[in-house]
């Protein structure tokens, strides 16, 4: 019968590397896989960079640490428990390096959910090991210790960072969707209990079997960290689905600019009644034909660089909008007229410079009306609609209008 242990003993070791690794890929790739990346290279961070990997790592180089001292500093050699010690605080430290070097790589938007997801499963791993046998206990941490001081140490770290990694999530999800910290006190809940009443039936009786229910037991508090995790991760991605959905019913796709939809919902909430607006029209002269003539590709450059000449001006208080083909919009609330000539100013300063980079030279011509007190802003619009088409009217008899620099201009 002890041979039959002794073997599921070694099976039930086996398999929960593999089921940790397969876990742990699962985690990676749920969390940062995005389109266009390689799932087997996730694999491949999974398969070396897991808490078990970093835990040999750091006992190695604990061991190396140790005969390199002793080398140097005669009769002074590390035994078994200082060896113990100094690798935990190496597998903690090479845990959250490896762990932040990963989320560099995978470029996950969120490196604190990469580091809290490595502690997560490091914890699994501290507490899935088997205990000492009493004639070993002289070399290591004493299981009484180890079970008060090295878990407490383990499970301490991933909750003092869960504090400060919740403060970072919470920014990401609405307050419908907010993550509560009790969910990941599910796992410790349901492991601990029987994790330490057989780790001391271990210790006490060195019996094989315990350690293959705590192999098992530490399996399901892996799938339950798991589960955990993935709540996290779907409210985080269900919120920024909304807030993706919601960025794209408000803005040009091809600018990043408010669209026309968004200014007349502002229309109605914060243009109808500020105390003063200033309203900008503004015009691309020649995208027809630059369209027509020498294809979107310049066409959409000159788009883009007119929305960068808004973009460069917007504040709290000034918007910017396309509202559709080459016309562009800009609303100004709350502020004096000359503060809307010096918008109007720092437009035209940044059009200048943009001018200076590219193939298409961009020419707008734009319409300021400015009111304070009581005004209609439909109204308001079409007269500077009006003003902008006078501008329009006086660059083309200049002889001023977009155009590429490669090409003679064209009127």
């Amino acid at each position: 019968m002890t041979n039959v242990l002794g073997v599921l003993n070694k099976i039930f070791d086996i398999v929960f590397v593999i089921f940790y690794i397969i876990m742990f890929y699962v985690s990676l790739r749920m969390c940062f896989l995005r389109d266009g990346q390689s799932k087997i290279k996730f694999f491949f961070i999974a398969l070396v960079t897991n808490p078990i990997t970093i835990f040999l790592l750091s006992i190695v180089i604990a061991v190396i640490v140790g005969i390199i001292r002793g080398l140097f500093i005669e009769g002074e050699t590390w035994n078994a428990l200082t060896v113990s010690m100094i690798g935990g605080l190496i597998f903690i430290a090479l845990t959250i390096l490896f762990s932040w070097l990963v989320g560099r790589w995978v470029q996950a938007h969120n490196i604190s959910l990469v580091i809290f997801l490595y502690l997560m499963f490091a914890v699994v791993y501290a507490l899935s090991g088997e205990s000492v046998m009493e004639n070993d206990a002289e070399h290591v941490i004493p299981p009484d210790v180890q079970s008060i001081l090295l878990n407490i140490v383990y499970i301490g770290t991933v909750f003092i960072l869960y504090r400060l990694v919740v403060r970072n999530l919470s920014e990401l999800t609405d307050r419908k969707r907010q993550i509560n910290s009790k969910i990941f006190l599910i796992p410790p809940a349901f492991f601990l209990p029987v994790y330490y009443v057989f780790n001391y039936l271990t210790y006490e009786y060195g019996d094989v079997l315990s350690n293959i229910v705590v192999n098992v037991y530490s399996m399901i508090v892996l799938a339950l960290f798991v589960w955990a995790f993935s709540v996290v991760i779907m409210n985080i991605n269900a919120s920024n689905a909304a807030s993706e959905a919601q960025y794209e019913a408000e803005h040009d796709k091809l600018t990043g600019l408010y669209n026309k939809g968004k200014y007349m919902m502002l229309k109605e909430n914060r243009f109808n009644n500020p105390g003063s607006i200033a309203l900008f029209n503004f015009d691309v002269n020649n995208l027809k034909y630059i369209n027509d003539n020498f294809g979107h590709e310049y066409g959409d450059e000159l788009i883009i660089k007119a929305a960068k000449s808004i973009h460069a001006v917007t504040t709290d208080n000034v918007f910017g909008f396309r509202m559709g083909g080459d016309e562009y919009a800009m609303v100004a609330v709350n502020v004096t007229e000359k503060e809307a000539e010096r918008i109007y100013d720092a437009w035209k300063q940044s059009l200048e410079e943009l001018n200076t980079q590219g193939e298409v030279f961009c020419v707008m011509a734009c319409g300021l009306k400015y009111s304070e007190g009581d005004f209609d802003p439909d109204e308001l619009f079409h007269q500077a609609d009006d003003l902008m088409y006078l501008d329009k009217k006086a660059r083309k008899d200049k002889g001023e209008t977009s155009h590429l620099r490669s090409t003679v201009k064209t009127g």
